[in-house]
């Protein structure tokens, strides 16, 4: 099984994120529909949707959203996440390389670093000419990924944190192109350990793939706050493109 798919499953994953709040994710769709301008009412693709926190800002806004995970327990908490939240909301359990429709989008986001995953290039790229392929001529792609220079000289090795009595430690490194995260949960006489390995796209790489795919880059900011990117000091590449 890839890490992936394992580690998204887990009951653990949302308790090591949880710091990437709803707040958070209020911040950036705010951004997004500001710096493009949408009409109420269009159709939202949410690729690698997790527990709905973009999905649900965009829907509370009146868009039309379609948000797709592979985690069926992530799934399910956006599922009661936006019921909670009194949206409606199209979620479908799926890889987004196996997801196919007819419909054709007006905006399709992939925030919070969710590409880079597989191992080989080709199949990150085709996440990106997925986006493409999917939007509406005119349509608007947005990607969110971490500055790679920026990650490069502040990471941090190893992260501890204990919480009802369950100790999670992380530990992170640089193999080759990937950034590789080792998450160690230890509760009560109970031990299991999760990965995480993501590929180090450049700045550069990262543009020459979304051109590549067919997309006009519009703008680049280094932050959720809407700040222009800096290829040292930002902590994020966030990038608008039209189709």
């Amino acid at each position: 099984m890839s890490w992936y798919k394992d580690w998204f499953d887990s009951e653990y994953y949302l308790r090591v994120y949880s710091h990437r709040d709803q707040t958070e994710a209020d911040g950036l769709v705010e951004l997004i529909t500001r710096t493009i301008n949408l009409k109420s009412q269009v159709s939202v693709l949410d690729m690698a949707c997790g527990a709905g926190r973009h999905a649900i800002a965009f829907a509370k806004l009146g868009y039309k959203l379609t948000a797709i995970d592979l985690s069926q327990r992530l799934i399910s908490e956006a599922k009661k996440n936006a019921k909670q939240e009194g949206v409606e909301i199209d979620f479908v359990l799926s890889d987004i390389l196996d997801y196919e429709t007819s419909k054709k989008f007006e905006l399709i986001i992939n925030l919070f670093t969710s590409i880079g995953y597989f191992e080989n290039d080709e199949e990150n790229y085709a996440v990106i000419s997925k986006a493409h392929t999917l939007l509406k001529k005119g349509g608007f792609f947005v990607l969110d990924y971490f500055n790679k220079n920026f990650l490069l000289k502040h990471l941090i090795p190893t992260t501890v944190f204990s919480e009802n009595g369950t100790k999670i430690s992380q530990n992170r490194l640089i193999e080759g192109t990937r950034i590789v995260k080792k998450i160690s949960i230890v509760s009560n006489d109970s031990a299991e350990e999760f990965y995480e390995s993501v590929r180090l796209y450049s700045h550069e790489e990262i543009l020459i793939y979304i051109e590549k795919a067919g997309f006009t880059i519009l703008k680049q900011y280094g932050d959720y706050f809407g700040n222009d990117y800096e290829s040292e000091t930002s902590q994020r590449l966030i990038i608008f493109a039209m189709k």
